[in-house]
């Protein structure tokens, strides 16, 4: 049963942009997803602020309804599980790891949620809002290459389970799933884990994304960076308020709601963090970067011209 009151459930409609609620099928999944992350940002504001709580699918919404803000993977799943679940679809949570192929293989911890969803017409679905580059689009989970917007990806068995192949311009190889539902508690010690130990990747860097059907933007600390084919454009933020226009404009963060002593920390961290990395302050090469250079040393091909972005 879900615990999304229906009153909650149609302001979390309306907060994606949606009047009134689908039908529970394939068709109605495709709207509520692809509102659903066009919409809410994959974030991980919380943790950089040190204000990580227990994955309560409850207190999630709120936080999605109030200020345009999102989650990174545990959170924001958890709230489309939530929203799906309420709208009369079944759905189910996945262990997953994103990474390397050999990952699971290697006994890696969970650090992904994944969602798959049943329907009555067209079978399964990936549904997924947690990944930061997207799909917009729920993926059929069949063996073979999946599309959303211009962007390819290619689903496999594998190992109990299925490996998700990542498109060419994302900064992760990928992620693995088991075929075995998941209970939220299954994730518990995950989210404590990546939400506090030092060497996480979301302590030790801010990150906002925003996907779109032929383009990737996002923000790693301080610098916002666009990708897609032909596209590829990179900007240090300059100050604070250059920082906080890119949350509210290109994210649609409520920078108010935030508060300036929250904004100023999130500042003040993404500057640390943007300086540790870089020896040479006006030149960027971050994980993501370094994973597309091999991508394309392997398939031959060049880079897409620079630009400013």
């Amino acid at each position: 049963m879900s615990s999304l009151d229906p009153d909650v459930r149609d302001r979390l409609l309306r907060r994606i942009g949606l009047a009134s609620a689908p039908a529970p099928d394939a068709v109605g999944l495709r709207q509520v997803h692809r509102a659903f992350v066009s919409r809410v940002p994959y974030e991980n504001l919380a943790i950089q602020l040190g204000e990580t709580e227990a994955l309560d699918p409850v207190r999630l919404v709120q936080r999605v309804l109030l200020g345009g803000r999102g989650g990174y993977c545990f959170e924001v799943n958890s709230v489309l599980h939530v929203l799906l679940e309420s709208l009369g679809f079944a759905v189910e949570r996945r262990q997953g790891i994103v990474g390397a192929r050999e990952a699971h293989a290697r006994g890696e911890p969970t650090n992904h949620m994944a969602l798959v969803v049943d329907t009555p017409d067209e079978g399964r679905f990936i549904a997924e809002a947690g990944w930061g580059e997207g799909p917009l689009d729920p993926l059929a989970l069949v063996e073979g290459p999946v599309t959303s917007g211009v962007f390819e990806r290619r689903i496999a068995r594998e190992r109990e389970g299925w490996w998700l192949t990542q498109h060419e311009f994302g900064a992760t190889a990928g992620f693995h799933f088991a075929d075995a539902p998941a209970t939220l508690d299954d994730f518990a010690a995950h989210h404590l884990r990546l939400s506090t130990a030092p060497d996480s990747v979301f302590v030790a860097g801010l990150i906002v994304q925003r996907p779109f059907d032929d383009r990737i933007l996002t923000l790693r600390s301080r610098t916002l960076a666009l990708d897609g084919p032909g596209v590829y454009e990179r900007r240090i933020l300059p100050n604070r308020e250059a920082f906080a226009s890119v949350l509210q404009e290109r994210f649609e963060i409520d920078v108010a709601a935030l508060g300036s002593d929250r904004l100023e920390r999130l500042w003040q961290n993404a500057v640390r963090q943007h300086d540790a990395r870089h020896r040479y302050p006006n030149w960027v090469y971050t994980g993501a970067r370094a994973w597309r250079a091999r991508r394309r040393r392997a398939k031959g091909r060049a880079r897409p011209t620079r630009a400013s972005a």
